[in-house]
């Protein structure tokens, strides 16, 4: 297949990141619920717009059309409408992309300790 390339794991996966204009998680929730998915983190805190599936820890982090979409994996008409509607609009999407970044910010290692120290000490 010309359009198919398979990569070893990485223990760097920025440099895809950095290449990358959007993400998609697809991840069929008939068979599996992401339960947090770091995937859509690391490319949320690239800056890029994702899309993921619609239950799960990973659907909490994305806001429809704020800074990604969440999306039914068999719907596929739907996540190529997204994508081509993410692209249609430059300024569509970087406000999408600042959005996903912010979000991602809320993450951040210091922020997640300071939430837990708050939790451990009521």
């Amino acid at each position: 297949m010309d359009n198919l390339q398979i990569i070893s794991r990485r223990n760097d996966v920025t440099p895809f990141y950095n290449e990358a204009s959007i993400v998609l998680n697809l991840s069929d929730k008939q068979r599996f619920v992401e339960t947090f998915g770091l995937t859509a983190l690391e490319a949320m805190s690239a800056g890029l717009p994702v899309i993921v599936p619609t239950e799960g820890g990973i659907a909490e982090m994305v806001e429809d059309g704020a800074n990604g979409y969440k999306i039914d994996v068999q719907d596929l008409d739907r996540i190529n409408c997204m994508i081509e509607e993410i692209f249609q609009d430059k300024d569509h999407y970087i406000r999408m992309a600042n959005e996903a970044n912010q979000v991602s910010l809320g993450f951040k290692e210091s922020v997640m300790i300071e939430k837990i120290l708050t939790i451990l000490n009521r």
